[in-house]
């Protein structure tokens, strides 16, 4: 418990000096490259306070200047810091819509190329992920993280994945880079109270080319990626 009030002390000013440079950054440098280190940083620090281990393995799978569409299983809020400080590539994230009127917090995420989704009307959705393409397709060196399970498992168990991310591949040819995440549910539940000193492994799986995979056979594209889920990930 002392160690999870120290981090919530560090993280207020931490991120509030993230937020700073993200909006400064995004005045000055609108391409995002300023906004995209400061996040890493940002990342690094939690996790260095939080005093967990990150281990990647599979980077020379990947181009860091290569555009794709990261998917990951979502167990722990441990998972976005671990996934910034660990993936080279600029990337945004798809958000709560709600999210996007937060103060500060919120414009900083839309500065730093951050995508918001309205989860309770799925033809908004459908209008955000036509968006995403759209912003994908005039920032080729931007790429986009995903969690396709939707929100973070209560038990540590894989779930079923949505089909949003996989029909934006689909859409915009964009190859699909599993990343498996072991280790951050142990770091802290999602109701949790405490924080538990761990390793966090990201492991990078070869980009898969959605060309494969045809709109009508998207559901095999899904299956087909949840397997390798199956294959690599450890669940608690």
């Amino acid at each position: 418990m002392i160690h999870y009030f120290l981090v919530l002390v560090f993280l207020v000013p931490w991120t509030a000096i993230g937020i700073l440079i993200v909006l400064f950054g995004k005045l000055i440098n609108p391409g995002g490259q300023i906004s995209h280190q400061a996040g890493r940083i940002w990342g690094l620090g939690i996790l260095v306070v939080s005093k967990m281990k990150i281990e990647v393995t599979g980077l020379d799978k990947i181009d860091p200047k290569t555009q794709y569409i990261f998917l990951g299983n979502h167990t722990s809020a441990f998972d976005i810091p671990a996934v910034y400080w660990g993936i080279e590539n600029k990337l945004g994230m798809l958000a709560k819509k709600q999210l996007k009127y937060v103060p500060f917090f919120g414009w900083a995420m839309w500065a730093a190329g951050h995508f918001f989704v309205d989860r309770n009307n799925h033809r908004k959705a459908v209008a955000v992920m036509d968006q995403v393409a759209i912003q994908l397709s005039k920032n080729k060196d931007h790429s986009l993280m995903v969690f396709p399970e939707g929100t973070r498992s209560l038990d540590g168990q894989l779930q079923r994945f949505k089909k949003g991310a996989f029909i934006l591949a689909l859409d915009t040819g964009i190859p699909v880079v599993p990343l498996v995440i072991n280790g951050a549910f142990a770091a802290k539940t999602k109701h949790g109270n405490s924080i538990h000193a761990t390793n966090i492994k990201i492991s990078i799986l070869a980009p898969i080319d959605p060309s494969k995979y045809s709109h009508a056979g998207r559901q095999g594209f899904v299956d087909d990626v949840h397997k390798l889920y199956e294959e690599h990930y450890i669940a608690p």
